[in-house]
């Protein structure tokens, strides 16, 4: 089955298209100040952004869009859901086309459903990251929080200092905590929104703390300081454990590399041979079950590898 010149030709376009949206949308987020500066609001580049946002808001008013932007923002991606959206397609699009060349079309689909995949596990893994970044801040956070209750100040104002104190995430993720705080949100309810933005055990007993304290009273001094001495433990627990288990993850990553490479070998030594092996049943069951089983290991080796600790 040949794909027709034309179209691959359209696929490229838009990808580019594309492409360059998404890097100008990763751009305008690092540069978020600067462009609110020399930004004109009568100017041609203000009609453009109109536009995109509208076009935006209204991907955002869908279930998959309220769904991907919460889980960009909570990553930290700064990028749009369009953008996103069109990227991954422009992907898939990419996967279809040139898989669908290099072996039977079956697997350029099962190509473009991996691009997919990979895109949310891209934002999947940022959301992992920032969690762990959080949760290195908590000692901290509680210090910063335990000294501020010290000097006599409320909950509202503790938090507001260590907003400005703390860099991101901790930084960022209390700084929204605050402003929900001076729009009149309860302190155990604005706290509780943190916890579900980055769930972690670790964040869940410090909450809990501050809830029963700001509810119940107590020496809340004493107890954030011995949560920050828990806390700085438990830091260094979960950092030797990522340390003895990452040469698993690493090891069956190098795995399914080297076999990739393995099949682009053979079919550069022999071409032709990859597609002449998967237009035939066996091949195509051959090539579906080494797939699986990469696959599988890969979670089988992430749930061994994810250990609470």
């Amino acid at each position: 089955m040949n794909v027709p010149y034309p179209l691959i030709l359209l696929v490229l376009v838009v990808t580019l298209a594309l492409a360059i949206l998404g890097v100008a949308e990763l751009g305008a987020g690092w540069g978020q100040r600067r462009q609110l500066v020399a930004r004109s609001a009568l100017g041609p580049d203000g009609r453009v952004m109109t536009l995109r946002g509208r076009l935006d808001m209204a991907v955002r008013r869908t279930g998959v869009g309220r769904a991907v932007a919460r889980r960009l923002a909570v990553s930290g991606t700064r990028m749009s859901v369009t953008t996103f959206l069109g990227l991954m397609v422009a992907g898939c699009a990419v996967a279809i086309v040139l898989i669908g060349r290099w072996i039977a079309p079956v697997f350029g689909l099962a190509a473009a459903a991996g691009v997919g995949v990979l895109f949310f596990a891209y934002v999947r893994r940022r959301e992992e990251r920032r969690k762990e970044e959080f949760i290195a801040q908590l000692p901290e956070l509680a210090r910063v929080l335990s000294n501020a209750t010290h000097a006599g100040l409320v909950m509202r104002t503790a938090i507001e200092i260590a907003a400005d104190e703390l860099a991101a995430p901790a930084g960022e993720e209390l700084k929204r905590t605050a402003d929900a705080l001076r729009i009149g949100q309860p302190v155990d309810e604005a706290l509780r929104d943190l916890a579900e933005r980055l769930p972690s055990r670790e964040l869940g007993v410090l909450v809990s703390t501050l809830v029963v304290s700001a509810r119940a009273g107590g020496s809340l001094v004493t107890a954030l300081r011995t949560i920050a001495t828990t806390l700085e433990e438990r830091k260094e627990t979960r950092r030797e454990v990522k340390t003895i288990m990452g040469e698993a993850v690493v090891t069956n990553w190098a795995i399914g590399v080297l076999s990739v490479v393995g099949l682009g070998l053979v079919n550069l030594l022999q071409p032709g041979a990859l597609r002449l092996m998967s237009e035939h049943l066996v091949g195509q069951v051959l090539l579906a079950t080494a797939a699986t089983l990469f696959v599988s290991s890969l979670l089988i080796i992430r749930r061994i590898t994810r250990i609470d600790v």
